[in-house]
């Protein structure tokens, strides 16, 4: 999944040098991220300079991303990193160098409002900050709320180290920190996430012809944590894959019962494609604020392939 990201944002990386190199030569260093996936109005750049943003626009250190009501965007970075940022959202991206120059830390701060975050597996992991409370994130997915001076920390996966001015703690994968403060004891605030997303596919052993696509319809439930409990919880769903050769809807919602169906289609691999062998891995998250109650839902789907003399 790292290296689809690694090559989208590479394109998009040489297409701004080829036409916009004698802007670039003012930033201050290399574009760290890339828009993509816009819906609604979304702000981006300098602090005192926010232009529109639009999909493929760059990102460089000390930029700022803002998010109306309605809106939401995704921020992919250099290293694979993928966040995507809720509305009613504003967060600033940056690096730390160490003095030798050896390393590399991507920083972010949530200024407000609400982002899931999946962070590349690294030996200097990305840092993320509120006021008062900081992580360490590599290789894990994370949602992060700030409200005022309350914050709202859930692990869909990896660990994921926190601290605030009195304390630190390690939060591991399907557990968070719910409304804390900066001044809390936060071993004492830990707590299960209690609800996530279930996902299943029909058909279930699905077979993927060389020339053919194949319309896979997925389905998704609201669900109590490790139980079969049905939850009644509506909202817009995002859906990642490492596939690249899918066409999925431009909006998807769960109904009031928190269920529902989507038919992507999936096409074969191109004909160069030597590495495909079949896996593809399809990821959905809640896709606003106020969703912290629900972690990510995944599903490893096995494609038979037709065989080749």
């Amino acid at each position: 999944m790292k290296l689809l990201y690694f090559i989208f944002f590479t394109i998009f990386i040489q297409f701004h040098s080829l036409f916009f190199y004698s802007t670039s030569k003012a930033k201050s260093g290399p574009a760290l991220a890339v828009l993509s996936r816009i819906s609604g109005e979304i702000k981006a750049g300098p602090k005192n300079k926010l232009s529109n943003g639009f999909n493929g626009k760059m990102l460089w250190r000390k930029n700022y991303v803002k998010t109306e009501k309605n809106s939401s965007t995704t921020i992919f970075f250099r290293d694979g990193s993928e966040v995507r940022l809720f509305g009613e959202s504003n967060l600033k991206i940056g690096v730390k160098k160490s003095q030798s120059k050896r390393w590399v830390r991507y920083r972010i701060l949530l200024i407000n409002g609400s982002f899931w975050g999946n962070f590349a597996r690294h030996k200097n992991p990305v840092e993320i900050s509120g006021k008062g409370l900081r992580m360490l994130v590599s290789n894990a997915s994370i949602r992060f709320t700030k409200e005022d001076n309350r914050y709202n920390i859930a692990a869909n996966s990896g660990i994921v180290k926190v601290f605030n001015n009195i304390s630190s703690v390690k939060l591991f994968s399907g557990k968070r920190l719910y409304n804390v403060q900066n001044k809390d004891f936060l071993p004492q605030k830990i707590s299960s996430i209690p609800n996530q997303l279930k996902l299943w596919i029909e058909p279930k052993n699905p077979f993927l012809p060389k020339e053919k696509s194949l319309v896979l319809n997925l389905f998704l439930q609201v669900v109590r944590s490790g139980t079969e409990i049905k939850i009644n919880r509506p909202g817009p769903i995002y859906l990642r894959s490492n596939y690249y050769n899918l066409i999925i809807p431009n909006s998807m919602r769960l109904n009031t019962e928190g269920n529902a169906k989507i038919s992507i289609e999936v096409k074969p691999p191109h004909p160069n494609d030597r590495t495909f062998e079949g896996s593809v891995i399809f990821q959905t998250l809640m896709d606003k604020n106020s969703y912290d109650d629900v972690s990510d839902g995944s599903l490893k789907v096995k494609f038979r392939l037709p065989e080749f003399n």
